[in-house]
């Protein structure tokens, strides 16, 4: 069986260009007594020649997922070819071109899909779920511009920073739709580690600029003509941060939780899921510390005094302004 299957592969992909020029690639440096000339330039032209081919065989196999038949039923709905053509992919190892069927209802305002798109889990039309997840981790670390550097140094997949900037964009969208749903979800699966002592949770904002050019541009035009220095937050937003992180006896991190959001009121949504996400650690283990961290921000404390009370949990508190907690019982102590 094993010998079966692998003939199998390479009858199905030795007349590929890049497979083949791979095998002929690899098969003359076998032959050969004496080290290329050019080692980092073999290295890098070895290496584009792996990824081709993996391109190619993840090519090969995502065409057996189109399906090419004059009509088609898609969520209990049917739909008629409209269209057979190619299309580009991106592949953790690269672009390729699959060709496939389109179809449509032909109602008025309903794009044409992909079969193959549906069957294969294609992401926002051209993402591989491997390419998409990769992705959206480097984009969640790096700016677009970075992560675009990033990809053509490793030279595999090579998305654009347009790109980039664009699918953890549409892919917020889908998620803000469901996102109550997909975080009780993702909760119910984490598990507390047996060797974790203490839970530290924090809270934090950014200043970020916003794309509102036009209302940034005329709010620090009226900070200049009253007379104030024009350098400060004028066109900023904050954007909310924070995390919830486990730690064992010694002080070794286990394992973050990071949360972050776009500006919002007093970070109402993501002190929501901060608090979410807390509860879900105490119910698994309520003997854990619960350390809080934030700066001297008022509105970032009240979170922190309201969950302190649940079940009667002993917190300790971090903050360079001691005046800052009590303030915040107060209010909370009025609100109540």
């Amino acid at each position: 069986m094993r010998a079966s299957t692998t003939s199998g592969l390479n009858a199905s992909f030795s007349e590929r260009p890049a497979w083949g020029q791979l095998q002929e690639v690899l098969e003359a440096r076998r032959r050969a007594s004496e080290p290329v000339a050019d080692l980092k330039r073999f290295e890098d032209e070895l290496h584009a020649l792996f990824a081709a081919a993996e391109a190619e065989a993840i090519g090969s196999e995502l065409g057996r997922f189109d399906i090419d038949l004059p009509f088609v039923e898609i969520e209990g709905r049917r739909h008629r070819r409209v269209l057979r053509c190619e299309q580009t992919y991106w592949t953790a190892a690269g672009e390729i071109r699959v060709e496939r069927s389109l179809y449509s209802t032909r109602h008025d305002g309903e794009h044409a899909v992909a079969a193959l798109d549906l069957r294969a889990g294609i992401i926002e039309g051209r993402w591989t779920p491997r390419a998409a997840e990769q992705a959206l981790w480097v984009v969640g670390h790096l700016t677009p511009q970075t992560a675009e550097t990033l990809f053509k140094k490793i030279g595999n997949l090579q998305p654009s920073k347009s790109s980039l900037d664009r699918l953890p964009k549409a892919l917020s969208e889908c998620w803000e739709r469901r996102r109550e749903e997909f975080e009780t979800a993702l909760r119910q699966s984490e598990r507390v580690p047996k060797e974790a002592t203490a839970v530290a949770v924090s809270l934090d904002g950014v200043m970020a600029p916003m794309k509102r050019t036009g209302a940034r541009k005329e709010r620090r035009a009226q900070t200049q003509a009253d007379g104030k220095h024009l350098f400060g937050p004028a066109g900023f937003h904050e954007v909310g941060v924070g995390t919830v992180s486990l730690y064992d006896a010694e002080g070794n991190l286990l394992k973050t939780t990071r949360f972050s959001r776009m500006p919002e009121a007093n970070k109402l949504t993501i002190k929501q899921s901060i608090e979410a996400e807390l509860q879900t650690v105490l119910r698994q283990r309520p003997d854990l510390q619960v350390i809080k961290i934030a700066d001297g921000v008022p509105s970032n404390w009240l979170i922190f005094v309201s969950s302190s009370r649940m079940d009667g949990k002993w917190w300790t508190s971090i903050t360079p302004s001691s005046t800052c907690t009590a303030r915040c019982r107060r209010r909370t102590a009025r609100s109540a």
